[in-house]
């Protein structure tokens, strides 16, 4: 089910890249932008530029001669390349702290460039066609986390704190019950939002689904599966990466021979697989130094898979519930329960705090000595917390360090003076916010000018008065009370529209799904199937829908209740779920009956999943008071055929193949005929939304 992050557009506190980032999105939205300005807004920023060089270098497969300019490295990815290369890129450079105090921002990111690395490797072994793409997707795969961390710091990290080490399937559950959304959900509307591939978003989304079983027939769903695959192997390899690399460690034993199953998804053999993993360790390292991003330091993998081998290992290969994180807690004890969290309030509106707060930090920068301890020891006396430096270098360490709010700098002073030091702190994120003073003996006009220029908020003329002093901190006091009161109110204000956001957000799902079964509702099968059908007439994919009815269910009701019939429909909807594949849509249509939607299926791989569904449900007995038997279902399926006009058609076709099912004999899965006869009256009654 589809849901919007309505924080998106409401907040300013979503992750977003560097002004050099927005200008590139900016220049590249539309097809006649203006190369040459291009290459200026990459040089303008030295770091973004060497970086795009190597990766232009590193995803050089055909031995072309080495690159050396911004030009040339642009040339040879391609704009689009560069394009989310530098997005990805700037993202790290101004998101690696936040407020979410639960969350690690540093492993975030660390894990992401492993990931991202492991994949371009992959990408380039593979003659993926666009290696530095690949190396974008999967660094912003999991931006949805670092959102949820940002827009909503301290529910987020109770989530964090209180999960360590869930698995992402889990994560995104806790996420749904607490948000009513999920990190893949919100990592593809932010792809969308920056205006990247289609193919990222649907990466970013179906990275959160089970991989289709070996044997089944293969679905397309729609965009390269070689990169969604790519990035699943990637992911895997950078866990093992960033593991403890202890053999004893069951949990991380079982991580690494669960690369096998990488192998098997990239056709390679264990002793190539292994070759590539330990290639990228080295090449993990050179990206870790040139982002300035600390990386594990990962062993050999090659080592490791002897000394299993000598150990004896190699077969005890991990089982489907160690690799499901069976030690990790019981996330998925707890159905999704919209209704249970659309009474819950929303949070107060937070005070100013002004009153019994800490006192103000003044940064105290003289090289006099004894001026400096005059200065401290009068703001002492009036309740301030003073910090000393007797150096304009040192003063620019400890304001970094322990950032005051207030710094009163002399003016003249060796190696750096008091203006220049203004000037350096006016350039970082944490000297933008100090109130500034500076204490000197030029008092002309150009002085003065100068002063503010540089980024002085005032300043106080030698001989030093202490009342003139006390009287101008006073006044910096007040601004910057006045300044966290509104900071306080604006906190407040985001507050309360991220909470209407995640409530909007519930209730929206809450009209959408059905109060017994917890799945999507006839409306939204209907409003899916709709917009499904308009995407398959633009790019031609293929659409098949499978409707299933239980047999028998009026009996049930009939000699048993009600009561016992609502728990045979929880029942089947719990089997149908857990056997529906993940790219595959299951909803209650109402009634007994069911609908499962597959986008980009055929005839047969619709038919093979259907029997699946028929025969999970047949094969465990529902238990309810009296009642105590099998129950089964019959499956009608439908693709869409060029003869079909609308949905309608389609779920038409779909009913007739399940009255023929249920004419056979009940408990089977039949197939629609290959042509359906439009309808009329151009609307199914029974289907009609």
């Amino acid at each position: 089910m589809h849901r919007q992050f309505n924080e998106l557009r409401l907040t300013g506190t979503l992750p977003s890249p560097s002004a050099a980032g927005l200008r590139i999105l900016e220049l590249t939205s539309t097809e006649d932008f203006a190369y040459d300005e291009l290459i200026k807004t990459i040089l303008a920023d030295p770091a973004l530029s060497g970086r795009i060089i190597k990766i232009a270098n590193s995803a050089n497969r055909d031995g072309l001669p080495p690159v050396h300019t911004v030009a040339q490295a642009t040339m040879r990815l391609g704009v689009r390349a560069v394009r989310s290369v530098a997005l990805g890129f700037s993202l790290i450079a101004d998101n690696r702290r936040g407020t979410a105090k639960g969350f690690d921002f540093t492993s975030y990111w660390s894990n992401s460039l492993a990931t991202a690395v492991a994949v371009h490797m992959l990408a380039q072994v593979t003659r993926y066609p666009d290696p530095a793409s690949a190396f974008t997707c999967a660094l912003l795969c999991d931006v949805g986390k670092l959102a949820l961390a940002c827009v909503h710091p301290e529910r987020y990290s109770d989530i964090v704190t209180a999960n360590p080490g869930a698995p992402d399937l889990a994560l995104a559950k806790i996420e749904g019950r607490e948000f009513g959304i999920d990190h893949f959900e919100v990592s593809a509307e932010l792809l969308a939002h920056w205006g990247l591939p289609g193919e990222f978003q649907e990466v970013a989304l179906l990275r959160a689904m089970d991989p289709e079983p070996a044997e089944e027939v293969v679905v397309d769903l729609g965009g390269p599966p070689e990169l969604l695959t790519l990035v699943r192997s990637g992911r895997q390899i950078a866990r093992v990466m960033n593991g403890s690399w202890d053999i004893d460690d069951a949990r991380w034993r079982g991580l690494f021979l669960s690369l096998r199953h990488v192998g098997e998804d990239l056709r390679m053999d264990s002793d190539a697989l292994l070759s590539i993993c330990d290639a990228i360790v080295p090449s993990l390292d050179d990206w870790g130094r040139l982002i300035d991003l600390p990386v594990t330091s990962a062993g050999s993998f090659q080592d490791i898979a002897v000394e299993m081998e000598r150990r004896g290992l190699r077969s005890a290969l991990i089982s489907t519930t160690f690799e499901a994180g069976a030690d990790t807690g019981d996330y998925d004890s707890q159905p999704l329960h919209f209704q249970d969290e659309l009474d819950r309030p929303l949070l107060p509106i937070d005070g100013y705090a002004t009153e019994g707060a800490a006192p103000t930090r003044i940064l105290v920068v003289e090289d006099d000595p004894q001026m400096m301890r005059l200065i401290a020891h009068h703001l002492k006396r009036q309740g301030f917390e003073v910090l000393t430096a007797s150096s304009s270098s040192e003063g620019l360490s400890r304001a970094l360090e322990h950032s005051p709010q207030i710094v009163v700098t002399d003016w003249m002073m060796p190696e750096m003076s008091g203006i220049d030091l203004c000037r350096t702190l006016r350039r970082s994120q944490a000297g933008a916010r100090m109130y500034l003073i500076i204490v000197t003996a030029c008092g002309n006009d150009e002085q003065v000018v100068e002063a503010f220029e540089a980024g002085v908020d005032d300043f106080v003329a030698k001989p030093f008065n202490p009342r003139i002093l006390l009287a101008r901190v006073g006044a910096a006091e007040r601004a910057i009370q006045l300044r966290e009161r509104a900071e306080a109110a604006e906190r407040s204000r985001l507050r309360q529209v991220t909470e209407l956001g995640i409530m909007t957000r519930k209730l929206r799902a809450a009209a959408l799904t059905d109060a017994l079964t917890h799945l999507p509702n006839r409306r939204y099968a209907m409003q899916r199937l709709k917009q499904e059908w308009e995407s398959r007439e633009r790019n031609g994919r293929g659409l098949a829908v499978t409707i299933v009815d239980i047999d028998a269910f009026k009996r049930v009701n009939d000699e048993f209740g009600h009561d016992t019939g609502d728990a045979v429909l929880r029942t089947v909807a719990l089997h149908l779920q857990a056997h529906t594949r993940g790219s595959d849509v299951l909803c209650r249509l109402g009634g007994e009956e069911f609908i499962v939607i597959s986008v980009g299926g055929s005839t047969d791989a619709a038919m093979v999943a259907g029997e699946r569904l028929r025969a999970a449900v047949e094969s465990k007995a529902v238990e309810h008071g009296s009642f105590d038997e099998a129950v089964t279902v019959s499956l009608g399926v439908a693709t869409a055929t060029p003869e079909m006009q609308s949905f309608d058609d389609l779920i038409k076709a779909a009913d007739e193949a399940l009255y023929a099912a249920k004419e056979a004999g009940r408990n089977r899965v039949c197939g629609a005929a290959a042509k359906v006869a439009p309808d009329a009256s151009g609307q199914s009654d029974r289907r009609s939304a």
